[in-house]
């Protein structure tokens, strides 16, 4: 697996650790899938 590094503003890291129970980079992980689906679903159809 591949480790890759994001940067991100203060204030929303500061709001990120107000729940150290969620596992943030596979949020992160999921979103990024979720854009590239629907980049690949608009590719396939000829709109971008």
């Amino acid at each position: 697996m591949i480790r890759m590094t994001f940067s991100i503003p203060d204030d929303l890291k500061k709001r990120l650790d107000t729940h150290p129970d969620i596992n943030w980079s596979e949020v992160f992980r999921q979103g990024i899938e979720k854009k590239l689906v629907a980049l690949e679903k608009l590719h396939a159809r000829g709109e971008i």
